[in-house]
């Protein structure tokens, strides 16, 4: 069955439900840029070595799941039904991830799902999930195929209700959108940066990566750099913990240590 029209009006209704949950007005923006040649090394050390290289945004999950991790006070999210929401806190550090999927009369739809178990499996592993999410389909992803036929097959307001779901029931939320943190790389079209609202308590993302002018020393070098950015609910922290917690994410990548 071929998405129609009324379908796209729920996914589009579904996009602006999840951007809608979390007020602009709590959400705060961190930018910096790094140096990015050791990411770079270690991704051509892996082709040296055979296998296959890792991604900057499996780098860039790592980076996220590792400083998840060594920071719980970050991992939380205001979840629960109106006029009983708490603050919750995960005990996973399941990062997800969004991936452009081309439906019908509506191209570039996101598909957000968490990468489990983040920090047990390596980049390799991380990028090769990556890869297959990007061309799964319903017979072959579960989580996938339960967005589609909320998409075709439910009408509104309950495909309202099964899109808030998760905002209402921590555990939901837990299942199908990992840990209180998401990754996303909306510049691989091309801008440098992009910087708005995500629908997750906290977001890493990143730019394009290319050779900038960057300054080393006192000098002016051109280096391969990679513009970096922090989005996080100044209900859960304030701006002193989160600029450290941005800090120890940054130095991470540059120092390319995982």
């Amino acid at each position: 069955m071929e998405i129609d029209k009324l379908s796209v009006g729920r996914a589009e209704k579904s996009s602006w439900v999840m951007n809608h949950v979390l007020n602009p007005s709590y959400m705060v923006t961190m930018v910096s840029e790094i140096d990015a040649t050791l990411l770079e090394s270690l991704r051509e050390k892996a082709k040296i070595n055979e296998t296959a290289a890792p991604s900057f945004t499996a780098l860039v999950i790592k980076a996220a799941a590792s400083t998840m991790q060594k920071n719980p006070e970050a991992n939380r999210a205001i979840l629960g039904p109106p006029f009983f929401k708490g603050l919750y806190q995960f005990r996973s550090v399941d990062i997800s991830v969004a991936v452009e999927k081309s439906l019908p009369y509506l191209p570039g739809q996101a598909f957000a799902t968490p990468i489990e178990k983040t920090l047990e499996k390596s980049l390799v592993e991380i990028t090769e999930e990556l890869r297959q999410l990007a061309s799964c389909d319903e017979s072959n992803n579960l989580r996938y195929r339960m967005f589609m036929r909320v998409l075709k097959y439910v009408p509104r307001p309950f495909s309202l209700m099964i899109i808030n779901a998760p905002y209402w029931f921590p555990f939901l939320w837990a299942r199908h959108r990992g840990c209180a943190c998401w990754v996303n790389s909306p510049s691989k079209a091309g801008a440098d940066l992009v910087m708005t609202t995500w629908p997750w308590p906290i977001t890493f993302s990143f730019g394009v990566v290319k050779k900038r002018p960057f300054v080393v020393g006192n000098e002016v070098q051109v280096r391969l750099t990679m513009p970096i950015v922090m989005v996080f609910d100044r209900r859960i922290m304030g701006g002193g913990p989160a600029g450290r917690i941005f800090a120890q994410f940054k130095q991470t990548l540059e120092s390319a240590q995982f």
